[in-house]
């Protein structure tokens, strides 16, 4: 073995995947190891960011804190550590919260205690490094008050009470969502965005309220529910008013996406800040098998932005598959719907058993213990460095089985590059930007997550490149590289 090179091993049960890297300044977490060195003749392919081709602006990552969120609350010191790893580390800058408010009792909220601790840990990590978080406000359900079964699931199919009159309580609902607006901004809650009913066409045993995209006598309509409140929005809060969302369905097939924003958008063109909407219809996955086929979306992606090109679109929900598979998914949605925001569902949550691959970032326990999951660290590879205001720029990779996106900041200083393998063998590529870009250090994180990834051992190591910029990617591994530099305005 040879000392300019060097060679890792990462053990996945009875599997290894190799890592390997260039030139004898790499380096994995601090340990050494030697490459042989005929790997530095081998040919490197060439990967290209372009600055001057520009996409969408980045909104920001985050996830969910809703069921089970208070349950790291538990233990106060393991409390600290959770958001230290979801706000200082993986720097997730949106919070998705649900609105509970006057869930049991009028004016307050069952939850309001818990997610004020979230917000006010991720304002105080957020300020650490020059930023604040946002928070989407997310209504499942109304009051029971509100509702035409007097009650808080959406069994029975659910929707808006009737008045008197024989007409739905709109009105009643404009003022009530202000009402909660005001309750959370009175804890300390700064509500920046809202959708006023999550998966409006869902059915749901649990908390829901069904909205239809025109109102019939059995259910209420989603776009006059939607204009009530925003414009009670308007007038309670001029121009603090929270953005608004809409209309978040389970779906994002643009034929069902459509009926429920155009009546909106004729009335009130100004009114919908983006289009959210969820994953769980519109592509193939199982989540019995914990399985997700990326590819599977890409027409409706492409026709979310071939609709609304224009309009900015969060992906609000989804937890649905392996690690590698995640990680092509949000890629996926980045790079072809041109997704502003991606929205991990959940943050926090409870899955019996101790599987590393679960649908949360965090599974945490009653007593307080908790440990981060798979997608914990896929998220990362692109909350960390990818940040709010961020615009996507094209990346090149000349390989089908590499996909990949980079970012450029605002003043041009920072690119993030996500290289995602997904192939069994191992690619080699030297970086580059076409001459675009004068680049003066390189840092790149690592993960090899396999068919199915098995522990945090092989999760988000630190790679430190040679001068010639060049990489190695493992089989099934996922990469991020951060790039410091300027144009150039030779160019």
């Amino acid at each position: 073995m040879e000392a300019m090179c060097m060679k890792k091993y990462f053990q996945t049960g009875a599997m290894f995947a190799c890592v390997l890297f260039t030139a004898g300044c790499a380096s994995v977490s601090g340990r050494n190891n030697k490459q042989e060195a005929s790997l530095t003749v081998k040919n490197y392919s060439s990967y290209s960011f372009v600055p001057s081709v520009s996409y969408q602006t980045i909104d920001g990552f985050g996830a969910a804190y809703t069921w089970y969120a208070d349950w790291i609350q538990h233990d106060q010191i393991g409390a600290e550590k959770a958001y230290d790893a979801l706000f200082s580390d993986a720097k997730l800058s949106v919070l998705r919260l649900k609105n509970e408010y006057e869930y049991k009792e009028t004016k307050t909220a069952p939850n309001g205690k818990a997610i004020a601790e979230y917000y006010t840990a991720a304002v105080k990590r957020c300020a650490a490094y020059g930023e604040k978080p946002v928070v989407l406000l997310c209504c499942w359900s109304p009051p029971a008050s509100l509702k035409s079964n007097n009650g808080i699931p959406g069994k029975d199919g659910a929707t808006l009470k009737k008045n008197a009159d024989g007409a739905y309580c709109y009105e009643e609902y404009g003022q009530w969502w202000t009402d909660a607006v005001l309750y959370y901004r009175n804890l300390g809650i700064q509500i920046d965005f809202v959708s006023i009913q999550n998966e409006v066409e869902f059915t749901a045993s649990y908390d829901g309220c069904r909205f239809d995209p025109q109102e019939s006598g059995s259910c209420a309509s989603y776009a006059k529910a939607f204009l009530s409140v925003y414009r009670h929005f308007k007038q309670a809060f001029g121009s603090s008013a929270p953005k608004m969302l809409a209309p978040e369905t389970m779906s994002c097939v643009w034929g069902t996406i459509s009926p429920y924003i155009k009546p909106i958008l004729a009335e009130e063109p100004d009114s919908i800040y983006g289009i959210a909407h969820h994953l769980y219809v519109g592509g193939t996955s199982d989540s019995d098998k914990n399985e997700v086929d990326p590819d599977s979306y890409l027409v409706n992606f492409m026709t979310l932005n071939q609709f609304y090109g224009t309009t900015r679109k969060w992906q609000t929900e989804f937890y649905i598959g392996h690690a590698l598979q995640t990680a092509k998914l949000i890629n996926n949605s980045l790079v072809y719907e041109n997704a502003n925001a991606y929205l991990y569902w959940s943050g926090v949550w409870h899955t019996n058993g101790s599987a590393f691959e679960t649908g949360e970032l965090i599974n945490a326990e009653w007593n307080g213990r908790w440990y981060l999951c798979a997608d914990y660290y896929v998220m990362r590879h692109f909350s960390e460095f990818v940040r709010p205001g961020y615009v996507r720029i094209k990346s090149i990779t000349g390989d089908t089985n590499v996909a990949s996106s980079a970012y450029i900041s605002p003043d041009k200083s920072k690119v993030a590059v996500i290289l995602i393998n997904l192939s069994e063998n191992v690619k080699r590529y030297a970086i580059s930007s076409n001459g675009e870009y004068a680049v003066s250090s390189v840092t790149a994180y690592q993960s090899v997550f396999g068919d199915k990834a098995l522990s945090a051992d092989t999760c988000y190591k630190t790679v430190n490149l040679a001068n010639e910029n060049k990489i190695v990617l493992p089989p099934k591994s996922m990469t991020t590289i951060v790039i410091t530099g300027s144009e150039n305005n030779e160019q």
